[in-house]
């Protein structure tokens, strides 16, 4: 009897040790019942712009980014998306769909070395930090040409972020600056609107693609602006960018009540075997 009880105590302690991560839901207007998701596929005609930028050793700038989902994912294969209704994967300024979500981050870097951006040669960057929000909109209006719709929506997902260093390397295609660089930055203190997601989410990591002149894509459309101003001029750069995010739910943990009743049930069990005995 005490063998199996022990044996029995073990099973529930090894249970809530080992605390398994929830699966994330994804609600809208057109879902509302839920569906299970682990992050979003951003469009490669997302853009990124640097504001500040100098290619000289201890500049510090900034960059933005913007884009929006094209797919909701539901697995670790990026390619995997999960089943929704009403999703808008246009972006042309028109309501193609009930709903929208966007993205817009912008992260603060340094440059750690520069032999050029624009001709051959690569510059390296420490990422040292940023922020990040996600947009549900029902006005389903981004618009990647004019740079516009993009924070008009209500937020589900914000927080900071942080990254390791990363390279930009540039040469010329045909007397033509080509580059890429890709980056991955995770997420940090984020706050989860659970009328959207739930359970609230605890971990985020993103990875953006970073292509610049000829590495961009052919249907790549820069924008004029971003938010209703012009996207600066040089040496700022202006990328293609494209991307994607993960989450992570926050792990199940027993509530109070459950570990208090837990806690009486052990304790019966070795009363009853303490009886038993005498």
């Amino acid at each position: 009897m005490k063998a199996k009880f022990l044996a029995v105590a073990a099973a529930v302690a090894a249970t809530f040790v080992a605390a398994p991560a929830s699966s994330l839901e994804l609600f809208n207007v057109d879902n509302p019942t839920g569906v299970t998701f682990t992050g979003f596929d951003w469009s490669q005609g997302g853009t990124a712009y640097t504001t500040g930028f100098q290619p000289v050793t201890g500049d510090t700038f900034t960059l933005t980014y913007f884009a929006w989902a094209v797919q909701i994912q539901n697995g670790l294969n990026p390619l995997t998306g999960a089943s929704v209704a009403g999703l808008d994967t246009t972006a042309d300024g028109t309501a193609n769909g009930t709903y929208e979500y966007t993205v817009v981050a912008t992260v603060n870097e340094t440059v750690d070395s520069c032999s050029g951006l624009g001709t051959t040669g690569s510059c390296t960057f420490s990422i040292t930090g940023g922020t990040f929000n996600i947009y549900y909109d029902t006005s389903a209006n981004a618009n990647a040409t004019t740079g516009t719709g993009y924070t008009d929506g209500t937020s589900i997902v914000s927080g900071d972020l942080f990254g390791p260093d990363t390279t930009f390397t540039t040469s010329l295609v045909g007397g033509v600056p080509s580059g890429q660089a890709i980056a991955t930055l995770f997420g940090t203190n984020l706050v989860t609107n659970t009328n959207f997601i739930k359970p609230a989410v605890t971990g985020a990591t993103s990875s953006t693609t970073l292509q610049l002149g000829a590495a961009q894509t052919n249907g790549y459309v820069r924008p004029t602006g971003f938010n209703g101003s012009p996207l600066p001029p040089p040496p700022d750069v202006i990328f293609q960018a494209d991307g994607n995010s993960s989450f992570v739910a926050v792990p199940t943990v027993p509530e109070p009540a459950t570990l208090a009743l837990l806690g009486l049930g052990l304790g019966a069990m070795g009363w009853t075997i303490r009886r038993k005995r005498s």
